[in-house]
């Protein structure tokens, strides 16, 4: 039976809704959900006493189930004499108070006034198919008339999936009218019919109307939790909140089927008495089928960057370490506290089996898995807001039963931790039998300069090697500073070295020196400069560095080239760096890409421009650390010789030679 229209326009004619209902004939067609779903927002706001106005009523069992239990005084209205027709022979005799009659909702009759309350149930989603100039036309004179038949207090409620171009409208209609708007999320149950295909979440849009008020602010209001009710400071943030729920819903029917291929969904879970979100999961599952069907896997604070839990290919290990065939991986984001392990089991037990592979039993145990029983804890230090990086944090993590970590994390990128220093507690108190664990931060901590973060930055120090020499005074320029990490390591490890780091924005040089304990000396100048131009003015002045190390993340999201951005590897750029530098003079480039062809296309570029180029993968990491260099005199310094790699090795701590041990420093690769 053809029961659908052919094209979306047809839901607003009648001639289709004639046709309609003469072939769907007495069986009552529910547009989203039935009286059992909806009594709860209907009694709420509509009482026995109103009279109540029912717009685009079809042949739906809604009025008479409202009827039956206490709200009598309904008048039913929809375009179709064939549902008219229909519904006033069905409801004569047992329900006689409650009328039926043909009219266009667009052209109401009943005087001003008229109403205590309006009801919409997919009538609006009907007609507002487009944003057509005549469509919107219909939908404005549709509710310029409900606004008109509504007393003073009167409510409008209306049942929509809410789409975009329906939001907007209606939302920008009322504002502009300044009624108090509230949203409810309807739970409607599923069926057998909605579990074959994707639909949308049911809301209510509950409208009040009042007398314009002018610089009144609007009432903007959601319904999340049940029953609680939060304001909220405007429609911008309401429509957000919409999205998520439409996308939290079309993610749980994605979930009741096994994700294809390498497929991993991402979503968010809030906690009532917070915007900002308490949970991230991801949901990876197994590429074949395994017996133990569906675990938790919680990440420890401060671990949540790491590549096992902050990529796919790493959680995807995970998932496959853990052997269970869909693994929740869960966040814990900053913001907010967790008490142990078995309060958050408490609290996502009754949220995560609506995660569940289709094939998990119901009522089984979920079991909750993680590293140790160490949740870590975070100790915010100093928050601010960059003008060319956005808002920022400093927070101390402690991880791994005790190790304390400062990092600066940007939070418009909130998964790139961008500096991180090792601290040490100064004057430690030996902890006594039985004392309990420390509540915040040790109240002196230091800042451990000889600590290296990451492998990436290990092979950047490494390349020094590279060099003629490193027993005479050198010269370099760092263009990126971060937190200082890499000039403070140069400056305790290597006196010879003089290092002008070059940062574009001041408030990460006073960031790295008031929480990172950078001390420029007579060594180590900071400059703020922009990279770029501070390079091309130490060309034209004719100067010479021996080494230049390129260490700049991007700050546009999304761009495949994370770091450097694509400015600092044009070959205009390049061709400047090795003017700059002394015969055997090293670039020390910090590579970041997941896109495998934009790595290629930049080493292409580097050799270009230099005589001898080599890189250094290090594996699970995304960076690829770049040497380059052009000699010109014979010097005994190339990028084969693994002794001079060796000598400074043992200058340096031990992390740096496990790196290269383990390597076998066949990890460099010679691009001949």
């Amino acid at each position: 039976m053809d029961l659908l229209p052919s094209c979306h326009s047809e839901f607003s004619s009648p001639d289709y809704w004639e046709s309609f209902f003469k072939k769907r004939g007495k069986i009552p067609f529910e547009w989203y959900g039935e009286y059992p779903q909806l009594h709860h927002v209907i009694h709420k706001y509509i009482s026995p006493s109103n009279t109540v106005l029912v717009v685009g009523c079809g042949n739906s069992a809604l009025s008479e189930n409202m009827y039956d239990n206490g709200l009598q005084n309904l008048v039913n209205i929809d375009i179709s004499d064939v549902v008219i027709r229909q519904m006033s022979d069905r409801h004569r005799e047992k329900r006689p108070k409650m009328e039926f009659t043909r009219m266009d909702v667009t052209a109401m009759s009943y005087p001003e006034g008229h109403f205590n309350a309006v009801l919409d149930k997919g009538t609006l989603d009907a007609l507002l198919v487009s944003e057509e100039g005549q469509v919107l036309q219909n939908v404005n004179a549709m509710f310029s008339e409900v606004a008109r038949c509504l007393r003073l207090g009167g409510r409008y409620i209306i049942i929509s999936l809410l789409q975009d171009h329906v939001q907007k409208h209606l939302l920008q209609f009322f504002t502009n009218l300044g009624w108090p708007i509230r949203v409810h999320r309807l739970q409607m149950e599923p069926t057998e019919e909605n579990s074959k295909s994707i639909s949308m979440p049911v809301f209510a849009v509950v409208l009040t109307k009042l007398k314009a008020m002018p610089n009144m602010p609007q009432i903007v209001e959601v319904c999340r939790f049940e029953d609680r009710i939060d304001r909220l400071e405007g429609v911008q943030y309401l429509s957000a909140i919409i999205k998520d729920m439409q996308y939290y819903h079309i993610v749980r029917q994605q979930l009741s089927k096994r994700l294809p291929g390498d497929q991993q969904v991402s979503l968010e879970l809030h906690s009532a008495d917070s915007d900002v979100p308490r949970y991230s999961l991801t949901v990876v599952d197994s590429p074949s089928p395994l017996p133990q069907k569906f675990a938790i896997f919680i990440v420890p604070q401060g671990r949540q960057t790491e590549w096992l839990f902050s990529t796919d290919k790493g959680r995807l290990h995970l998932q496959d370490s853990a052997g269970f065939q869909r693994l929740v991986v869960v966040i814990l984001n900053r913001g907010h506290s967790f008490e142990n392990m078995e309060a958050i089991k408490a609290e996502l037990s009754g949220k995560v089996m609506e995660l569940a592979p289709p094939d998990c039993p119901r009522k089984s145990e979920v079991p909750f898995l993680s590293i140790g029983e160490d949740l870590g804890r975070r100790f915010p230090v100093s928050e601010g807001t960059s003008p060319a990086s956005g808002p920022y944090i400093v927070e101390d993590v402690e991880i791994n039963g005790g190790q304390l970590f400062r990092r600066l994390i940007f939070l418009q990128t909130q998964g790139v931790v961008q500096t991180e220093a090792r601290l040490i507690e100064v004057r430690k108190k030996k902890k006594r039998r039985g004392q309990p664990a420390r509540e915040g931060p040790p109240e002196k901590v230091k800042v451990d300069k000889g600590y290296l973060p990451s492998d990436y930055l290990t092979g950047m120090v490494a390349g020094l090697g590279f060099l003629p020499s490193i027993d005479k005074p050198i010269s370099c320029v760092l263009v990126g500073l971060g937190g200082g990490g890499f000039p403070s390591f140069i400056q305790g490890a290597f006196p010879q070295v003089t290092v002008e780091a070059v940062e574009l924005d001041p408030v990460v040089v006073d960031i790295a020196t008031n929480w990172f304990d950078l001390q420029p000396d007579d060594k180590l100048k900071i400059h703020v400069a922009d990279g770029i131009e501070f390079v091309h003015g130490l060309v034209a002045s004719g100067s010479k560095r021996d080494v230049v190390v390129i260490d700049v993340d991007s700050k546009e999201p999304g761009v495949p080239l994370s770091c450097p951005p694509a400015v600092f590897v044009e070959v205009e750029f390049l061709t400047a760096v090795a003017k700059l530098l002394t015969d055997g003079g090293i670039l020390i480039l910090n590579l970041a890409s997941r896109d495998d062809s934009v790595k290629l296309d930049v080493l292409e570029r580097v050799r270009s421009v230099f005589d001898q180029c080599a890189r250094l993968d290090l594996g699970e990491d995304i960076n690829t650390v770049v040497f380059a260099t052009n000699q010109h005199s014979g010097g005994s310094g190339c990028f084969g010789d693994k002794h001079r790699l060796d000598t400074v090795l043992k200058a340096m701590n031990k992390k740096i030679e496990s790196v290269f041990r383990d390597s076998n420093v066949d990890v460099v690769e010679m691009m001949e």
